[in-house]
């Protein structure tokens, strides 16, 4: 169009009335185009902090992590190891992972596939989901309990997990992920001693009522301030008596709420967990106990932990026998987070890349009207004075 405009000029002189209009929206494009230039160069700026000084989750620790707040690096690791903290040695020394083989270990990625189970410190799911109970001895006296539980019931299919991977004699494949130190492996390990994490055959379940909305059953969704009892019970359905203690883990459902009514249970605020004194079960005997929670009046929109998918997920599990999911009535803002969760994750490098081609495209734009104004500049000169 500018060149027919110029060239039909001299033929045309009322042209030059389209031209100076054609001037006007130069001028308006160059302010588009040299904001557009500086916010895409503000962008970069952004993306290159993210890479060279990324931001720290502020949700990186989880209760289920191995090693809370999980390591920096392999020789992180093997320090945390050689110290026993955690139990961390005793833990890998029992299913049968060796120092040498973790000191061998690769920087690489688990991804979330139907074979892959890892280890967590409490237990989350139903048997029926496959989670298995690990019981190994500590160095310090007696014995301690892990879970291994299917990846894909904590994570989706797109998460990944940064971790070291190696090759061990006793389990073949295995990763160490470097934001919980837990282990993750390809199947259930054969090496490992299943055990209950306190010795009862009780039969455990846990039953929910909403008492604000007076709704029995786990079929509500939990608003603010909703006051929730819950129900745990534990059946002797052998022919002897047995002992059955009664704890359960808050540690979840403390992310949405509080415990408004312990029931007469001791809660211990450092390890979140709710206690009663165990009970000795008669054959066919059954005994419950109650306590409430109350959803908080502002629902936090805290992000999905990095280290455990299943905190701050918008539900409330509660694990007693079987794992009760109660949905809770999150912020708008928590649902973009689960769209942009299934989105196909890219590198820093990526989107670097991508924000440089789109800045270079925008400067070619800007020149290139800058360089118009100019030649028009010239061209209404020429008119004026006669040059054409």
């Amino acid at each position: 169009m500018f060149r027919k405009l110029v060239a039909n000029l001299p033929y045309s002189p009322a042209l030059i009335a389209d031209i100076g209009f054609y001037a006007k929206r130069l001028k308006q494009e160059e302010v588009t185009r040299r904001s557009a230039f500086i916010f895409a160069a503000l962008a970069i700026m952004i993306q290159s902090l993210a890479v060279f000084s990324p931001p720290e989750s502020a949700n990186a620790s989880s209760e289920q992590d191995i090693i809370r707040g999980g390591v920096s690096s392999l020789e992180d690791f093997l320090a945390r190891y050689e110290r026993n903290e955690e139990d961390v040695r005793d833990i890998y020394t029992s299913v049968g992972i060796t120092r040498d083989e973790i000191e061998a270990m690769k920087p690489g990625v688990v991804k979330v596939q139907s074979d892959i189970y890892v280890m967590s410190r409490f237990g989350q799911f139903i048997s029926t989901k496959k989670e298995v109970s690990m019981s190994y001895p500590r160095s310090s006296g007696g014995t301690d309990v892990r879970y291994f539980s299917p990846i894909t019931s904590i994570a989706n299919k797109n998460a990944r997990f940064q971790a070291w991977v190696g090759t061990s004699a006793t389990l073949g494949w295995f990763a160490i992920i470097k934001s919980s130190g837990s282990l993750a492996v390809k199947g259930i390990p054969s090496s490992i001693n299943p055990a209950s994490a306190d010795g009862s055959s009780a039969t455990r379940s846990v039953s929910v009522r909403n008492l604000t909305q007076n709704i029995d059953g786990n079929i509500f969704t939990a608003k603010p301030n909703d006051k929730i009892v819950y129900t745990i019970k534990q059946t002797n359905q052998s022919n002897e008596a047995v002992q059955a203690p009664f704890s359960i883990n808050l540690t979840d459902a403390l992310e949405y709420a509080i415990l408004f009514d312990s029931g007469g249970g001791n809660f211990n605020s450092k390890t979140k967990v709710l206690e009663w004194p165990k009970v000795d079960l008669l054959p066919q005997e059954s005994q419950t106990r109650s306590f409430i929670l109350q959803i908080l009046p502002d629902i936090p929109v805290t992000g999905v932990g990095m280290s455990n998918p299943s905190s701050y997920d918008c539900n409330i599990n509660i694990v007693f026998g079987n794992n009760l999911k109660t949905p809770v009535d999150c912020p708008p803002l928590k649902g973009l987070e689960g769209i942009l969760q299934n989105l196909p994750s890219t590198s820093a490098g990526i989107n670097i890349v991508f924000a440089v081609i789109l800045l270079a495209v925008i400067i070619y734009f800007y020149l290139r009207t800058r360089q118009l104004k100019a030649e028009i500049r010239i061209i209404r000169h020429n008119f004026n004075t006669g040059a054409f």
